[in-house]
């Protein structure tokens, strides 16, 4: 857990160069359920560079406290939002954080999955109030084009990267999905009361998409030929690359 923290933080620039933000359509949905206004208390949980915190901000003005345990996207939060009164940042992580507050939402953004599980869903459970949400999404990246995307597999098999099973890149993402909604209800403190599924097309550059899958913790360990081979296959491709984000939202209430 803590080396893969340390790997975002490491390379917390290139993460604020290349990962995308998140649907409007999610902070319309979570307004369906929750309203929120600038009296409101807000934690985010792994709060990165701020992409989704510099949403929840645009959309409610709410109070935010932003927990964030990477020195160096620490930062970059603190750059971005050090001259609002109302956004706390709290350099440490979820398992050390204490507060005599009670939230109205806590929100992750493509960071619950990372946090140990015997212990968040309890403290989540514990630092919300009663009517309180959780409100968990993430976004999942996949190649468009399924020609290439067997091309880039292959490279990803010959590095010992390669996926045991036989489904497609979309049907595993799929089912990480389903694992993820099942987890929360699965937990004995939350239930899903909202599951949404959005996907878009995003073009990366040769350049934006090597530097995109090195923000994943999981390609740290690669050797260099394989970068040398992931170019080479995207240059062939004229140096362009469509990824299909699907991003997935789970809003759950206390049991």
């Amino acid at each position: 857990m803590e080396e893969k923290a340390n790997h975002f933080d490491n390379n917390s620039q290139i993460y604020n160069n290349v990962r995308p933000g998140y649907p409007n359509e999610i902070y319309e949905i979570i307004s369906t359920y929750k309203l929120f206004d600038n009296n409101s208390n807000i934690l985010e949980i792994g709060a990165g560079n701020g992409i989704a915190s510099q949403e929840i901000y645009n959309k409610w003005q709410s109070k935010l406290t932003l927990i964030e345990p990477g020195n160096n996207l620490y930062d970059l939060l603190y750059n971005k939002f050090n001259n609002r009164n109302n956004i706390k940042m709290e350099n440490t992580t979820f398992e050390q954080y204490r507060s005599e507050t009670l939230f109205d939402a806590i929100f992750s953004a493509t960071a619950f999955h990372w946090l140990n599980w015997t212990t968040k869903y309890k403290k989540s459970y514990d630092l919300l109030k009663n009517n309180g949400i959780l409100v968990l999404y993430w976004n999942n990246y996949g190649v468009e084009n399924n020609y290439l995307s067997d091309k880039i597999q292959k490279i990803y098999e010959k590095y010992g990267k390669g996926f045991t099973c036989q489904k497609s890149n979309y049907e595993r993402i799929m089912d990480k999905i389903e694992n993820r909604k099942n987890e929360i209800n699965e937990s004995n403190y939350f239930r899903v009361i909202e599951h949404k599924i959005y996907s878009n097309i995003l073009e990366y550059t040769k350049d934006e998409y090597i530097q995109l899958l090195k923000t994943f913790p999981d390609h740290s360990e690669l050797v260099n030929d394989f970068w040398v081979e992931m170019e080479q296959i995207i240059k062939e491709n004229g140096n362009k690359i469509n990824v299909r984000l699907i991003t997935n939202l789970e809003i759950a209430d206390k049991k």
